[in-house]
């Protein structure tokens, strides 16, 4: 069986398992509810959550796509103020070996004697 096949099993199993939670919840919030009434509130709020994500995947990919395509080194490091440590340094040519040996501190003399 395929990786894709046993990953939309887990998906659907997982579907049902919190769409039968939700529908034990709403029929103990409201017992006097039919049972078709808690299955298409369960699957309503099941197809939300689902179009919600879908949704932030697809404005967030678009997005990063955006920003890469404009220039972004990598759109994980937009939360913070620079640019990774020594991509300055590869861009001005500098050897990163050298400028990891020289971030590397002294080794303290052996004190044994």
């Amino acid at each position: 069986m395929s990786q894709l096949r046993i990953t939309i099993i887990k998906l659907t199993v997982c579907i049902l398992a919190i769409m039968g939670l939700l529908m034990a919840f709403s029929y103990s919030a409201f017992p006097g509810a039919s049972l078709f009434k808690m299955a298409s509130f369960s699957a309503t709020v099941i197809v939300a959550v689902l179009a919600l994500g879908f949704v932030s995947v697809y404005i967030t990919g678009g997005f990063k796509q955006w920003s890469i395509n404009n220039g972004a080194t990598d759109t994980g490091w937009l939360w913070f103020n620079a640019e990774p440590p020594g991509l300055e340094a590869l861009r001005n040519g500098v050897d990163v070996t050298t400028l990891s040996a020289k971030a590397k501190p002294a080794t303290a003399p052996d004190q044994t004697a």
